[in-house]
């Protein structure tokens, strides 16, 4: 029997983000696939090197026969590849051309980034990579490889309580995050964003997740790329900030009024 391990811990070490030591600052969760990527990443590996099955996988989870978890575990494990292979075809993933530029503009001003997605973290840290931004955080599906054309996944961040049973819960990654950072925000794409975008405090959407936050009343902004994004930001925070100190002070004086009554 083959025995696989992470790849990515294997080339690359691991992020310890220290942010949360300053507490209340704002932070901003991105999706990868089809929102930092101009292509969803797990899809072009499949169509270069899956074998028989994964259609048939894809149009199940679209169905809602399975989740996202069950779908991309058994289409991994379909894979055919050595690394050098995955690593030809990753060097051609382009990202939003804006989104460096954001990153900057983040670090500049005491704004935390993490890359929160369902998936694979191996092709999301090598991506960032190649345009020298892996000291960000990435919360993902872990990568296995057999160190021959075998692959796998593993799922450190699952929830057995997820709605959408998703590999990567990215509800539960905002409710770890909702003591330490204010405001939250997240930019996505996709299905995989629709039930977080409920739970952060505003959304940048792209492509289907703007229909999604038209009819759920989602507090949003439609976007093409990250340009925008730097573009809101400043503006954004400071009047979700102001918002979020209004709320506590009120809730601070109904509390005396209590406790006098």
């Amino acid at each position: 029997m083959s025995a696989f391990f992470s790849i990515s811990e294997a080339v690359y070490l691991a992020n310890h983000d220290m942010s949360s030591e300053n507490s209340n600052r704002p932070i901003v969760l991105c999706d990868f696939d089809g929102t930092i990527s101009l292509d969803d990443v797990t899809d072009t590996l499949l169509a270069h090197f899956g074998q028989t099955g994964c259609e048939e996988l894809e149009e199940r989870w679209n169905a809602g026969e399975i989740g996202s978890q069950e779908c991309m575990s058994k289409q991994i494990a379909l894979l055919d590849a050595s690394l050098d292979e995955i690593n030809h075809v990753l060097s051609g993933i382009e990202i939003d051309p804006f989104f460096k530029s954001f990153v900057q503009y983040a670090q500049k001003n005491n704004i935390t980034v993490h890359i929160v997605s369902d998936g694979l973290d191996y092709a999301i840290k090598t991506i960032l990579a190649q345009h020298q931004l892996d000291f960000l955080p990435v919360y993902a599906n872990r990568l296995l490889h057999d160190n021959n054309r075998g692959w796998r996944l593993d799922f450190p961040y699952s929830n057995a309580n997820c709605v959408k049973a998703s590999g990567n819960c990215k509800c539960l990654h905002v409710k770890k995050q909702r003591t330490d950072f204010s405001p939250i925000l997240y930019v996505g794409d996709g299905s995989s964003d629709y039930c977080v975008s409920n739970k952060v405090d505003y959304v940048f959407a792209k492509d289907k997740l703007i229909t999604f936050c038209q009819n759920n009343c989602i507090n949003y902004s439609p976007i093409d790329t990250f340009a925008e994004v730097v573009e809101q930001l400043p503006t954004l925070c400071c009047m979700l900030q102001d918002k979020a100190v209004h709320q506590s002070s009120t809730a601070s004086k109904y509390g005396e009024r209590l406790i006098l009554l």
